[in-house]
């Protein structure tokens, strides 16, 4: 496939016509949590992008498990209890065990946890506003239909469309949802 290099309507590189979209998305996603990285740390927010995500949906509702917060944010249980573990040793969370269930811990975020998600917001306000600039609130709303149409299109549990899938549990099916409302409220 052969690229057409179409001068670029802002400052930088020329924009390139691909039509590579899951290397673009993937690109765009990782340059975009590049960013957000850097412009975190650069105003003293040490949190990561990830870990913020995960102290964003404690402060929405606290008292989460693990598994609950992996299912809504998209990632698998290790990498979960890997982002876990640094926020607790940071000293942002604290785990607690349920009584109930030996294997589950309920996670609550501390009140440096609760300072460092304002200033994770802050930031993430901020970005949004920059992905924003330059574009018209048409070029903005399609591209959110684009972005939304991702869930239609690739189900949120990982399952193929139209191929049989394992049924959600409640807190996933309703979980996605939540992490999305609980990001724009970041935002």
């Amino acid at each position: 496939m052969q690229n057409i290099r179409i001068p670029s309507t802002s400052k930088g590189a020329p924009m390139i016509k691909d039509d590579r979209l899951i290397f673009l998305v993937f690109s765009a996603q990782q340059r975009l949590r590049m960013y957000i990285n850097s412009a975190l740390t650069a105003s003293g927010v040490r949190v990561t992008a990830a870990q913020a995500g995960i102290l964003f949906l404690l402060k929405q509702k606290d008292g989460r498990t693990m598994t609950e917060m992996s299912q809504i944010i998209g990632i698998d249980n290790s990498t979960m209890t890997g982002l876990t573990d640094r926020l607790e040793k940071a000293g942002f969370l604290k785990r607690h065990a349920d009584p109930g269930d030996r294997r589950a811990s309920h996670i609550h975020i501390t009140p440096p946890g609760l300072a460092e998600v304002d200033g994770a917001k802050a930031v993430i306000r901020r970005i949004n506003e920059e992905i924003k600039t330059g574009f018209s609130s048409q070029e903005i709303e399609a591209f959110k239909r684009v972005l939304n149409g991702f869930f239609d299109k690739f189900q949120r549990n990982g399952a193929v469309k139209n191929q049989p899938s394992a049924p959600l549990s409640p807190s996933a099916a309703g979980g996605n949802d939540e992490g999305m409302a609980a990001e724009k409220k970041a935002e």
